[in-house]
C-alpha cells in the first residue's frame, strides 16, 4: 500500500470508509500523510457507497477544499468510562472550529459528523456526553457505527492517523454554506403496537411486552408462530415514537426465555409500532427531491446507510436501482453501510442518514 506517494496540500478535510480486510492503522497513517493539512477521519465499514454503487471490500475517500467550512476533529476512547475528559476534548474541538457551544444559534451554521465503534455499546453514551456539552437540542450530530463486514469482532475509527476500537471520532463543521441533514425510514407501521412493560435499558434487553413474553407478543403482532420470529425480524423491526417521528430499532436476538435483545435502547413504558417495508424506491426519490428543494446545487453528499438496508437491497436485487436514483440526483456522493446510525439525540437502526452541503 503506497497511498502517500506525494502529499496534497490545500485539502481541508478528508473522510474515508474502508472494509475491515485492510490494515486500518496503516491506511489511516497513509491517508493522513497524503493530506497533511487536512482534518482526516475514517471508519471501518460493512460496505462502501460511491457513484459506482454499493460495494464491499473497497475503500472510498472524499476530500473537501475551500475556505467556506472550518473543520476540527476529536478522537475519544473508552467513551463509557471517562465522560469528564471527553467533555473537555469536545469543547476544545468546538473552540478550534470557532463554535460556541452555548450559543443558542450555533445550530444554524454548524453541525457534527461522528463515527462510533460498533459492537461496544458506546453509541448512547456518546450522545449523552455530547449533548451535556452542547445544551442546544437543535444542534445536529449525525453519523454511524463502524462496521467489520458482518464479522462482529472489532471495529475501528480514526482521526489524523490515530486509531481506537472502543470510542468515537467527531468532526465539527462550521460553515456559511447551507446544509441539510435528515434521516430516511423505508418502513411503515403495520397497524399493530406493543407496550414495553419491563426492560433492562443498559443491556438493550426487553423482558416483557404487554406484561407477557416479547416473543409471544411479537409473533402475534406480525402473524407468525413463535418458532418463526427469527425469520421475520428483518422485515418487521420496531419503531419508537418520539414526538411525531418514528425511530427504528433493530432486533439483535430472541433468547430461550422469550426475552429479546435489541440493537438500541428501549425504555420501559414505551409504546412501540411494529413496522413493515414500504415502497423504498419511491421514498428514496422523494427524499432526494426534498433535499434538492433546499440545497439546489449540492457540493458535498454523504450517506450513512444501515447495513440492514444494504442487505435488504441485496436480497431484493435493488442496489443498482438505488444507485441510479442517487446518480440522477447528485453530482457526487460517498458513504458507507453502518452498524446503526446517529441522528440528534437518538441511536437508531435500519435507517439512512444523509448530510448534504450546498454552495
Amino acid at each position: 500500500m503506497s497511498i502517500a506517494a506525494g502529499a496534497v496540500f490545500g485539502i481541508r478535510c478528508g473522510n474515508f470508509f474502508a472494509s475491515s480486510i485492510y490494515d486500518f492503522s496503516a491506511l489511516s497513517a497513509e491517508i493522513k500523510a497524503r493530506f497533511p493539512d487536512a482534518e482526516v477521519i475514517g471508519t471501518t465499514t460493512c460496505g462502501e457507497i460511491s457513484m459506482k454503487g454499493f460495494t464491499n471490500h473497497s475503500i472510498v475517500l472524499t476530500a473537501v477544499s475551500g475556505s467556506e467550512i472550518r473543520f476540527a476533529g476529536v478522537l475519544l476512547d473508552a467513551v463509557n468510562k471517562f465522560p469528564i475528559i471527553h467533555k473537555t476534548k469536545i469543547l476544545s474541538a468546538m473552540n478550534r472550529c470557532g463554535i460556541d457551544a452555548n450559543d443558542p444559534a450555533c445550530h444554524t451554521h454548524a453541525f457534527a459528523l461522528a463515527f462510533v465503534n460498533g459492537i461496544c455499546y458506546a453509541e448512547e453514551a456518546l450522545l449523552s456526553v455530547f449533548y451535556a456539552v452542547v445544551p442546544n437540542d437543535k444542534f445536529i450530530i449525525a453519523g454511524g457505527g463502524a462496521g467489520d463486514d458482518l464479522r462482529f469482532i472489532k471495529t475501528y475509527v480514526s482521526y489524523n492517523g490515530d486509531v481506537v476500537s472502543d470510542g468515537a471520532v467527531i468532526l465539527f463543521f462550521n460553515t456559511s454554506l447551507k446544509f441539510d441533514i435528515r434521516k430516511e425510514n423505508i418502513y411503515k407501521p403495520n397497524g399493530k403496537q406493543v407496550t414495553v412493560t419491563q426492560a433492562d435499558v443498559a443491556r438493550r434487553l426487553i423482558r416483557t411486552m404487554n406484561y407477557s413474553s416479547p416473543k409471544k407478543e411479537y409473533a402475534a403482532a406480525v402473524g407468525c408462530p413463535e418458532s418463526g420470529v427469527g425469520d421475520v425480524t428483518f422485515d418487521h423491526p420496531l419503531g419508537r415514537r418520539i414526538g411525531d417521528e418514528i425511530f427504528i430499532t433493530a432486533f439483535d436476538k430472541f433468547n430461550s426465555d422469550g426475552t429479546v435483545n435489541m440493537q438500541g435502547r428501549v425504555l420501559p413504558g414505551s409504546l412501540i409500532d411494529i413496522l413493515e417495508p414500504d415502497n423504498y424506491e419511491e421514498i428514496s426519490r422523494n427524499t432526494c427531491d426534498e433535499i434538492l428543494s433546499i440545497i439546489r446545487r449540492p457540493q458535498f453528499v454523504m450517506f450513512i446507510n444501515c447495513a440492514f438496508r444494504a442487505l435488504l437491497f441485496a436480497r431484493d436485487k435493488s442496489g443498482p436501482v438505488m444507485t441510479s436514483i442517487y446518480n440522477a440526483k447528485f453530482p457526487v456522493y460517498c458513504g458507507f453501510s453502518s452498524y446503526g446510525e446517529l441522528f440528534r439525540k437518538v441511536y437508531l437502526n435500519q435507517t439512512l442518514v444523509s448530510i448534504v452541503i450546498g454552495e
